[in-house]
């Protein structure tokens, strides 16, 4: 007899209340939840095996069970199966501790298990009103999201505008003022941070992620076990919390929490648990199937959910030949599975159906929408590509809006509103979309399971860096701008990048990749404005000292045709010995001393007024004339920004705007070798005093320390929020220091590469 596989003695009726209990057997009251003691729980999990026909006999529901690439929410708890032993250990740690790092892959499910196991266990074992949850992503600023959350409608808050304005102060106690403001002493709160990864990916301002991360730590630290800290980061980004040792030190007590995949036994959960509560089943050896396609593959979650939910409608849209609808026989059958070629064929199958039944135009739309949501970091380990938000008005083309409505409908897009009384200016098939709605990619996985995108992705990719970047810099200049419209200025693109980001919008590079905003626009043309200005002002600056030498110069030669009011003979003496060892010097081959000493000579006479011999004429017509370059040094193809000679001043090293750096043998002007490693430009080299090492600092944010002999890199040093205007070694080489466009000097221990300290302005 054919059986599936559920979790406990019934399956519940579908329009009851609430999931079973997860955790059983536990001596836990709803007071002492965040008591700040360890309290034990225990998972008693017993699986049976219910055979078909008593699911079958269920109310057949026809709507789809499974979440596609949504991450499931408090509201999907009761579809949400095979995570119950993870909940119970993550049910443990909050009581444990006010910290709790989630750590898992991209589409492990940390979100989910978080939204949809933790948080709805929490609730039911409290027993109170009194526990409350709030859920928010980092995105841009993570202050202002904090504030976003707390104005939620979708809680039942009830916080004030003017109480709430406390989270957008930003500074390292923001989080405890909010905390001591608003919740109450009888309130347990759990914050769950979900994609902390953004603080690194996503986040605008450097120094308000800092005190976001300090707030956490401090709260963490505070001894206060009615708030707790929860936050899901993606295991790719752990790295970056080496930069924040605080973080770093309480993660190591046993608070980093590792979302594996799925057992077999939870995978047949997750696949059967939620069809059997709608009244169906699956073909005999379908779901064997199925575990063994995803078994120990990395991140297929959503795929599996997407995949299963294609399947559900496929079925529900099939007609048979008895004029009913497949679903109706109670059974997802594996000639359908098949046609949907599989978890790892699906979604790029389906994706690929919408786009060619698209027009041109549309198919246009359908780049700048996806490209205008992802972006491309930098981390220690290499580029990465993560999705990232962006707003609905951003959207703004009548052509990008409608294909934007498809997507969405197709749920490869996701809108959700930040706040529910706003203007609603998109409407889709399934849903209105309101002003304030941020538009996302609906999973991460897809960025890596549609070949089209990643054809695009590699096309565009420096265009994508650029305009992401552009636009954070676009806001921290209007922020400035209208805080101290006197320091804006200072703000301005400059040099290269600014010569970058005007060649690329002249070329209508943006344009592929979702197009530039009009304040994006004013910031370039307002940069291109005072580059102009100051060009035209060197210009000026330039031609007078070039008249004022000339004058000089001119009137130095042309004392051969004056006359002296009084003769000082030794003075003129003088002035032949330096022109001698001027011949001296011409004689030996060295051309522009021999001209510095001829100057020196015709100055000396032009002071005294005396009359110049024919000899010192010819002498200064001579160095002008003959002294030259003595070598140059031609190999960068773009702009150079910086040059250092070495200790003993036999090599030269050259940092331009084509990322490899140079050393050149300065006698002979050859290239002694080529340094790889920096993937954006170079704007500082120095050598180290002993000439063994040579430091560079680079737009890609990361300092480089080189072996100069085998031209190795010897380690990487990060740190820093924005690209490096300069590096210096200490005297004694054990110290280098950093200076940045995040306006910040930072001091390294050579040796170690670890960070010293930061200096930093009031």
């Amino acid at each position: 007899m054919r059986s599936v596989t559920s979790m406990s003695q019934s399956i519940p009726e579908p329009q009851s209340q609430g999931q079973e209990n997860l955790i059983k057997d536990t001596n836990v009251r709803g007071d002492l939840i965040f008591a700040p003691v360890q309290i034990g729980t225990k998972i008693e999990t017993q699986i049976v095996q219910i055979s078909v026909a008593k699911v079958t006999q269920q109310q057949l529901i026809k709507t789809s069970p499974y979440q596609g690439l949504k991450r499931f929410n408090f509201k999907d708890r009761e579809r949400f199966f095979g995570r119950d032993k993870l909940i119970a250990r993550l049910f443990e740690a909050v009581n444990r501790s006010n910290l709790s790092l989630v750590l898992g892959a991209s589409g492990s499910g940390k979100s989910s298990v978080v939204r949809a196991g933790l948080i709805p266990e929490l609730k039911k074992s409290l027993e109170s009103q009194n526990f409350y949850d709030f859920i928010f992503t980092p995105n841009q600023n993570p202050f202002d999201s904090l504030y976003r959350c707390l104005l939620s409608e979708e809680k039942d808050y009830n916080f004030s505008n003017l109480n709430t304005e406390i989270a957008l102060e930003a500074k390292a106690d923001t989080l405890t003022k909010v905390i001591s403001t608003l919740k109450k002493k009888e309130e347990r709160w759990l914050i769950f941070v979900d994609q902390f990864e953004q603080l690194f990916t996503t986040c605008q301002e450097p120094e308000k992620c800092k005190n976001f991360i300090a707030g956490i730590v401090k709260v963490a630290n505070s001894g206060d076990s009615s708030v707790k800290i929860v936050v899901a980061i993606r295991s790719d980004f752990l790295e970056q919390l080496s930069y924040y040792p605080d973080l770093g030190a309480i993660a190591n007590q046993n608070n980093i929490h590792l979302v594996t995949e799925m057992y077999p036994d939870e995978l047949r959960q997750a696949i059967e648990q939620p069809a059997a509560r709608h009244g169906v089943v699956f073909e005999e050896g379908l779901v064997e199937q199925i575990i063994e396609e995803v078994e120990g593959q990395k991140g297929f979650l959503p795929l599996l959910q997407y995949t299963l939910d294609l399947l559900w409608e496929g079925e529900c849209k099939t007609i048979g030949t008895d004029g009913h609808p497949h679903i109706e026989d109670r059974t997802l059958n594996t000639a359908s599975y098949a046609a949907l070629e599989g978890v790892r064929g699906a979604l790029q199958k389906h994706i690929n159906e919408i786009y060619q039944n698209l027009n041109q135009d549309e198919k246009t739309a359908t780049k700048q929408i996806f490209l205008k949501l992802v972006n491309i970091v930098e981390t220690d380990s290499g580029r990465k590509t993560v999705s990232r938000r962006a707003y609905q008005n951003e959207f703004v083309s009548e052509s990008v809006k409608k294909t934007l409505s498809i997507f969405i409908d197709e749920k490869l897009l996701v809108a959700s509103s930040e706040y529910s009384s706003t203007e609603i200016v998109l409407i889709t098939q399934n849903e209105r979309i309101q002003q304030s709605a941020t538009i996302e990619i609906a999973h991460e996985i897809l960025l890596s399971s549609w070949d089209v995108l990643n054809g695009w992705l590699e096309q565009e990719k420096e265009a994508i860096i650029l305009k992401n970047w552009l636009a954070g810099e676009t806001r921290r200049w209007q922020k400035i701008r209208l805080e101290n419209e006197s320091k804006a200025n200072d703000e301005l693109l400059k040099g290269s990048r600014l010569a970058q980001v005007v060649e690329f919008r002249n070329k209508d590079a943006f344009e592929n990749v979702g197009g530039l905003r009009p304040e994006e626009n004013q910031f370039i043309d307002i940069s291109v404005a005072l580059r102009d200005r100051q060009k035209q002002e060197q210009e000026r600056l330039r031609q007078r000292i070039i008249l004022g030498l000339s004058a000089g110069f001119i009137g130095a030669l042309s004392l051969a045709g004056f006359a002296g009011w009084q003769w000082r003979q030794a003075e003129i003496t003088k002035s032949d010995v330096i022109l001698g060892s001027a011949k001296i010097l011409f004689s030996q081959g060295k051309e522009l001393d021999a001209l510095m000493e001829s100057l020196r000579a015709g100055v000396l006479v032009q002071r005294l007024k005396a009359k110049p011999s024919m000899e010192l004429v010819g002498a200064l017509q001579q160095a002008v004339s003959e002294v030259r370059e003595r070598n140059r040094l031609e190999t960068h193809s773009r702009s150079v920004w910086s040059v250092s000679f070495s200790p003993d001043g036999k090599t030269l090293a050259s940092g331009s705007d084509d990322n490899p750096i140079k050393l050149w043998d300065v006698i002979t002007g050859k290239e002694i070798r080529t340094l790889q490693g920096h993937s954006r430009c170079v704007w500082s080299v120095s050598f180290s005093p002993d000439g063994k090492t040579l430091a560079s600092g680079g737009c890609d944010k990361t300092i480089k320390l080189w072996d100069v002999t085998t031209g190795k890199e010897i380690r990487t040093l990060q740190g820093h929020s924005s690209l490096f205007w300069s590096v210096s070694f200490s005297p004694d080489g054990k110290t280098l220091a950093s200076g940045s466009w995040d306006k910040t000097i930072k001091l390294w221990d050579v040796t170690t590469g670890r960070e010293i300290r930061t200096l930093q302005g009031a």
